[in-house]
C-alpha cells in the first residue's frame, strides 16, 4: 500500500478538475499509457514465436520468430536496432515488436493512398472549439505542448521501427464542429483532400466521423466513441482503437458477475437490509440517437439467461449534461422501485457524479458495480462520486496497476528518447497510444503499406503484456474474443473503492479515496475468472499505487538512439 496523507485536495469547479483528464475522454481508453512492463517478457519473443493470424498472407515482412523456426536467422541482416537476444527490436518496452526484414519479391513504393516511396501521410486530429471534451479543457496541456509531445514520440518510433524507407508526415487538421454533419465533412476532407493513408484521432462524441472515413477506405485510430464491436467488425479493417469494446469487456464482466455475484446476497451494500437479501441486478448504461449499443444489452441478456442472470431492469442514458440531474433522479426512482440490491453502470465518468448523489437524496444504498467503462475506474473521478456511495463501489478495470505518471510508458520513452520529459506532461499517454498502434502496424506490414497488410501485420504482432503494471495487448484472432480483435487491451483486474484511503490520483494530486487493485493488480483473460467470493474490500494484498515498477516487470535497457552504442 502507498504511504497516506491527510492532506484533502483542493476544492475546485468541475471543469477545472475535469480538465486534465478530458483528453482521455476524447480518447477512449487510451489510459493504458501506464503501463510499462508486460506478462510476456521481452525475452521470451522467440519462444512465443508471433500469431498465426495475418502471417498467411505472403507479402508480410519475415519475423524474427519465423526465420528462427526455419533456421535462417543467421542469413537475414536484422540491422542495428534489433536485440538477437530477444529477437524484438531495440525499445525498452514490454510491447516492442518483432525484428523483421522484408519478404523477397515485395516491393514499396507508392501502394495506396496516402502513401508513396518516402512517406506516409497521417492526419492527427485536434478537437473542434465546440465539443463536449475541448469545452472542458481548460486545465489541459497547451495544443503547442501537445504537439510537441507527439513529434517527439513520433521520432523515436521512427528510429527504432521498421518504416521500409517511409517517414510519417503529420498534417494538423482542426475539427470544424463536432455534430455530425461537421465530422462528416471532415472526415470527407481527410480522404479527399489531404489524401491520407490514416488518422489519429477524432470527435469526442460523434461515430460519424470514423464511420465516415471507414467507408471511403481510410484507416482511424483512436476516433472518438467507444463503438460497439459490431460496427468495428462492420468496418473492418478501418477502425481501431485501445480498449475493449462493450462486447468484449462484458465477457469478463459476465463471468464476475456470473461466477462471483450471482445467486448470493448484496454482502457489499450500503443499506444493511440489502446485505441481507439475495442480489437484485439493474443496468444503467449509456446510450447514442440513433441508438447503437441494443445489440449489445441483447447479447448480455441471452448469455445471461443460459446461466440464470436477468437484469430486472436495463435503463439508459444520453450525455447530455443539462439534463443528467433530472435523468439521474428519474433512474435511481426506477431503480429503487425495482428493489435492485446491484447497480451495473457502463456509461461515461460524469453520470456517476449524479447517480449517487441521487441515490443518496432518496435514501437509496445498493452495491455499484464498476465495469471499466471511460475512467469510471479511477482515482480522480472516484472522488467526485457519492462518498456514502461509492464506499460500496467494486468491479472489473481494463487499466494497468497505477505507477507515478513518470513512470508511465509514454512519459518513460519520451524521455528516454529526448533525454527531457514531455511537454504534455498531461496527455503524454493519450497521445502514445493510438501512434504506437499506428507504428506497430507499420512495422508489422512491411513495403506494401495498405490497410490489409497493416490488419494482418497488427493481428501478426504477438501478444505481450499482462502483469498488474501492464495489459495484455493483442490484435486479431488469438482465441480470446469470438470476433477478430480491432483493440489493444484484453484482460482486466478486480478493483474497489477505497474511502479511507489517502494518497495522489492520477494527476499527482493528493486527497482521500483511492481505486485499490485486488491482489496487487492480478489481471484475468476472459475464461480465467475463478469462480470464487470477490477479493474486494480486502486490505490483503490491495494496492493503490506502485510506487515502482516491480523489478521482474521491468522490461529490458538500451541506450538511447543519441548515445554510441544504441
Amino acid at each position: 500500500m502507498t504511504p497516506r496523507t491527510s492532506t484533502p485536495p483542493p476544492r475546485a469547479s468541475l471543469v477545472a478538475r475535469f480538465g486534465p483528464l478530458t483528453a482521455v475522454l476524447v480518447a477512449i481508453g487510451l489510459v493504458a499509457a501506464l503501463a510499462s512492463t508486460g506478462r510476456v517478457p521481452a525475452s521470451d519473443v522467440t519462444a512465443t514465436g508471433t500469431s498465426t493470424a495475418g502471417s498467411s498472407n505472403a507479402k508480410l515482412p519475415i519475423t524474427w520468430a519465423e526465420a528462427k523456426t526455419a533456421g535462417t536467422t543467421g542469413q537475414q541482416d536484422w540491422g542495428p536496432n534489433c536485440d538477437t537476444k530477444t529477437g524484438r527490436v531495440k525499445v525498452p518496452s514490454v510491447y516492442a515488436p518483432p525484428c523483421e526484414v522484408d519478404r523477397p519479391g515485395v516491393k514499396g513504393g507508392a501502394t495506396y493512398q496516402g502513401v508513396t516511396a518516402t512517406t506516409i501521410t497521417v492526419v492527427a486530429y485536434e478537437l473542434a472549439d465546440d465539443d463536449l471534451s475541448a469545452s472542458l479543457s481548460a486545465q489541459l496541456d497547451s495544443v503547442a505542448a501537445a504537439r510537441d509531445t507527439r513529434e517527439k514520440l513520433l521520432a523515436m518510433f521512427e528510429s527504432r521501427f521498421n518504416m521500409w524507407g517511409r517517414k510519417v508526415k503529420l498534417v494538423r487538421l482542426k475539427g470544424s464542429g463536432s455534430d455530425e454533419t461537421s465530422s462528416r465533412a471532415d472526415a470527407v476532407k481527410v480522404a479527399t483532400e489531404i489524401k491520407a493513408f490514416a488518422s489519429l484521432g477524432g470527435p469526442g462524441q460523434e461515430s460519424a466521423y470514423a464511420e465516415e472515413l471507414a467507408s471511403r477506405h481510410v484507416v482511424c485510430i483512436g476516433c472518438g466513441l467507444s463503438l460497439p464491436d459490431s460496427a468495428l467488425q462492420k468496418n473492418a479493417p478501418y477502425l481501431w482503437g485501445n480498449l475493449q469494446t462493450p462486447e468484449q469487456f462484458l465477457l469478463n464482466v459476465g463471468d464476475y458477475v456470473t461466477k462471483r455475484l450471482l445467486n448470493k446476497k448484496a454482502s457489499f451494500a450500503g443499506d444493511a437490509a440489502m446485505r441481507k437479501k439475495k442480489r437484485v441486478f439493474g443496468v444503467v448504461h449509456f446510450e447514442q440517437d440513433p441508438p447503437v449499443f441494443g445489440g449489445v444489452e441483447t447479447t448480455m441478456a441471452k448469455r445471461g439467461a443460459k446461466v440464470g442472470y436477468k437484469a430486472v431492469v436495463n435503463l439508459t442514458y444520453q450525455l447530455i449534461i443539462a439534463e443528467l440531474g433530472e435523468k439521474a433522479r428519474v433512474l435511481i426512482a426506477r431503480l429503487k422501485e425495482k428493489h435492485v440490491t446491484t447497480v451495473l453502470f457502463l456509461g461515461d465518468p460524469i453520470m456517476p457524479i449524479y447517480l449517487t448523489k441521487a441515490a443518496s437524496d432518496q435514501g437509496y444504498f445498493p452495491e455499484w458495480v464498476i465495469t471499466g467503462t471511460v475512467l469510471t475506474d479511477t482515482t480522480v473521478f472516484g472522488r467526485l462520486y457519492d462518498q456514502k456511495q461509492w464506499a460500496h463501489a467494486f468491479g472489473l478495470s481494463s487499466l494497468a496497476a497505477r505507477t507515478p505518471p513518470q513512470q508511465s510508458e509514454g512519459w518513460r520513452l519520451h524521455k528516454w528518447f529526448t533525454g527531457e520529459d514531455p511537454a504534455a506532461v498531461k496527455t503524454v499517454g493519450v497521445i502514445m497510444e493510438p501512434l504506437r498502434t499506428l507504428m506497430l502496424g507499420i512495422h508489422m506490414a512491411g513495403p506494401e503499406l495498405t490497410p490489409e497488410t497493416f490488419r494482418d501485420g497488427l493481428f501478426a504482432y504477438p501478444p505481450s503484456g499482462g502483469t498488474p503494471t501492464a495489459p495484455q495487448m493483442s490484435f486479431g484472432d488469438h482465441g480470446i474474443f469470438e470476433a477478430p480483435d480491432y483493440n489493444a487491451v484484453d484482460d482486466m483486474q478486480e478493483v474497489w473503492w477505497n474511502e479511507k484511503a489517502t494518497g495522489p490520483d492520477e494527476q499527482s494530486k493528493g486527497g482521500k479515496g483511492m481505486m485499490e487493485y485486488v491482489d496487487g493488480g492480478k489481471r484475468y483473460l476472459p475464461g480465467e475468472m475463478p469462480a470464487t467470493p470477490p477479493h474486494a474490500f480486502r486490505d490483503k494484498g490491495a494496492i493503490d499505487l506502485y510506487r515502482t515498477v516491480p523489478k521482474d516487470e521491468q522490461p529490458p535497457d538500451y541506450p538511447p538512439p543519441a548515445k554510441k552504442g544504441g
